[in-house]
């Protein structure tokens, strides 16, 4: 029996929509971007790119502006391209200015340039329950927030040589908080270091893709490594 079978050179994959969809769509699909060619009928099997070198709207009156080869995201709230804080798209193929309303770019899976994630072992968590605690068998991983509440907390355990955690909000306008112990605290740029106070990426601001990692700084601290998107300090 073959290890693998072929199926599709995955330039485009099947999918099906619930609810129609125009051309030019931008799909959601997991951690990764896809864009209808073609229209496609509600409950229809149709195709999504995978590949390819797009046109995105981004904002025509005050930016961002775009270099070739700086990266674009995509905001499926404004449905605007961005240059932080949104879902990974793609590398920009030419320079966009400020006043521009369009920027092109290729299409690219996250992986190519989200050093921090990858070749991690993705676990998928559910805070319907309002609270996770995170141990040691979670060191290594990217604990990804697919569904939760309002009050979504990760807790995370006390500070110790070894620990290191990275955590993503899997799913745009929902809360997540990262809660240290009540004597530890969290460190890095612009930090003012207050113990026991939340890092959270609140509703409003947050985007599938935002992420924090942080690991073991000595004694009641935790250091921040990476944090994409916007994450603000428990006032």
């Amino acid at each position: 029996m073959a290890d693998a079978t072929f199926v599709q050179d995955g330039c485009a994959i099947s999918y099906t929509p619930v609810a129609a969809v125009a051309a030019g769509k931008i799909i959601e699909l997991g951690n990764f971007l896809g864009v209808t060619k073609v229209p496609i009928a509600a409950g229809q099997l149709g195709a999504v790119a995978l590949e390819g070198v797009f046109q995105l709207t981004k904002d025509g009156t005050s930016g961002p502006i775009f270099a070739i080869g700086d990266p674009v995201y995509w905001d499926p709230v404004a449905l605007l391209a961005v240059d932080t804080g949104g879902i990974f798209f793609g590398l920009a193929t030419e320079a966009a200015g400020t006043n521009q309303a369009f920027v092109r770019a290729k299409l690219r899976p996250p992986a190519d340039i989200d050093a921090s994630t990858q070749s991690r072992l993705w676990e998928d968590v559910d805070l319907t329950s309002g609270s996770k605690t995170l141990d040691a068998e979670d060191i290594g991983k990217v604990m990804n927030v697919t569904v939760g509440s309002a009050t979504n907390v990760i807790t995370l355990p006390s500070t110790a040589v070894g620990l290191a955690f990275t955590i993503r909000n899997g799913t745009t306008g929902q809360r997540v908080a990262v809660s240290p112990a009540a004597a530890d605290r969290f460190i890095g740029a612009n930090l003012t270091g207050l113990a026991n106070k939340d890092r959270i990426n609140t509703a409003a601001t947050a985007v599938a893709g935002d992420l924090l990692s942080i690991v073991h700084g000595g004694t009641v601290t935790w250091s921040i490594i990476a944090e994409d998107g916007i994450w603000v300090q428990e006032a």
